[in-house]
This record gives C-alpha cells, sequence and structure tokens, in this order.
C-alpha cells in the first residue's frame, strides 16, 4: 500500500515551519558573561598601557634630568603624571618631581623654569581629576606658588596691565584668576558613571534577554529598554552638570 503523497507533503511543510531549537537560558548566560569578559579585558589592556606609558615617561624624565636638560625633563614628567592609574606609583613620583623642581628653581631665581613646572604640574593635576582627584591636594599650594611667579614676572617686565596695583594685589588678583576653573561636582560625576554602565548594560540586556532566537520581543524587553533609556538620559544629565 503506497503511501498518500498528499499526506507526506502536509507534513514536511508543517517540520519547516516548526521553530527551530530556542537557546536555553544557561547559553544566554554565556553570551552575555563573554560581553562583560570583553569588556573588562579592553579597560585591562588600557589600564596596562597606561601605566607602562607612565614607566617609560617617568624613565625619559629622570634620564633627561640626570643629563641636566631641566625642560625635557618638566616636559616628560608631565606626561607620566597624566598617564595615571590607581595601581601606578610613576604618577605620583612625577608629581613630586615637578614640585621639587619649580623650588628649587625658585630658589636659584629661574622664575621661567620654575612657571613651567608648576604650570605642568598644574595640568596634570586637572587631566587626572573626576569622580576622584587624586592630586587635588597639591592644587592650591601650587596655585599660590604660580600666582605669585606671575605676579613677579609682570613687576619685572613693568607690564601696562599693573595698572597702580602692588605685588600683593597682583598676586591676589592672579590667585582669584587661578581658581575660577571649578572642580567637576562629585555627585553628578557619580550619576553619569552610573549612567554609562546603565546605558551599556542595560543594551547587553537588551539584545541577551530582551529579544529571543526570532527576535521577537520577551517580558523582559520593557523594563530593559527603559533601564537604557534611564541610563542614557542619567549619563548625558551628569556630564552636563558635572
Amino acid at each position: 500500500m503506497s503511501a498518500d503523497p498528499t499526506a507526506a507533503e502536509d507534513a514536511a511543510e508543517d517540520a519547516a515551519a516548526a521553530p527551530g531549537p530556542v537557546p536555553s537560558p544557561a547559553r544566554r548566560f554565556n553570551g552575555l558573561r563573554w560581553a562583560v569578559m570583553a569588556l573588562l579585558g579592553i579597560l585591562l589592556v588600557a589600564g596596562v598601557r597606561m601605566h607602562l606609558d607612565a614607566r617609560d615617561a617617568l624613565a625619559r624624565a629622570e634620564s633627561a634630568q640626570r643629563a641636566g636638560d631641566r625642560e625635557a625633563a618638566i616636559e616628560q614628567y608631565g606626561y607620566a603624571m597624566r598617564a595615571y592609574t590607581p595601581i601606578g606609583g610613576a604618577p605620583t613620583v612625577a608629581a613630586d618631581a615637578l614640585w621639587d623642581i619649580a623650588d628649587d628653581a625658585t630658589g636659584r631665581g629661574e622664575r621661567a623654569l620654575a612657571m613651567m613646572a608648576l604650570r605642568r604640574l598644574r595640568a596634570g593635576i586637572f587631566s587626572t581629576r573626576g569622580l576622584f582627584c587624586p592630586f587635588c591636594d597639591l592644587r592650591d599650594p601650587v596655585d599660590q606658588k604660580l600666582a605669585a611667579h606671575i605676579a613677579d614676572e609682570q613687576l619685572a617686565l613693568g607690564q601696562p596691565t599693573i595698572r597702580g596695583r602692588d605685588r600683593r594685589a597682583l598676586v591676589a588678583d592672579h590667585l582669584a584668576l587661578l581658581r575660577l576653573d571649578p572642580l567637576p561636582d562629585p555627585g553628578w560625576s557619580l550619576l553619569a558613571i552610573c549612567g554609562f554602565f546603565a546605558w551599556v548594560g542595560g543594551g547587553f540586556l537588551l539584545v541577551f534577554r530582551g529579544l529571543d532566537v526570532d527576535l521577537r520581543r520577551t517580558p523582559a524587553f520593557t523594563p530593559l529598554a527603559g533601564l537604557v533609556a534611564l541610563g542614557l538620559g542619567a549619563w548625558v544629565v551628569g556630564l552636563m552638570l558635572a
């Protein structure tokens, strides 16, 4: 007895229309885990690179200082200080070296060199600030010393901008100008950081948990989309107000 060809065709069509195997939650979790591990790996590589850059710049600075090229040493110390990582000691050594160069140059009456070192040190303070500010305790002493040098330079050159002010008034005015640049607000900075991670992390979760294998929405799609939108908004607001 021959098989019914119509029934065979219907069975083939039903098999083709049947949904494929749905990835298990464990497989989806593994995909998310690998994505997070890849992100952490990128951050780790970037941190190690900055740490090595700081060490190399510090070595070049110390070599230049031993050779008597203090201007080149100041430049390289500035590079080493800006490549800050919490695990690296080179930026702290560089900051101390810049302060010592400025102090030594002040004692020798080398105002231009002292101002160069202080400006590099000040640039390093600002370039490493954020949610944490590892060198903020140096800002006020640096500003005070730099303001005094600027006032002395102004008086030595007899610039018309003095406008009858004495040294004390000039130092006070320059110090006020140096203090105009505010540090980022820690609260808004924290909001920006949390918002960024919520935005990026929510995006990963939205892809892996908010959609199924056929790109159809799951029950988790709406709350995860809300997390992405909320994180993006918090990140933008935090950056604007920090």
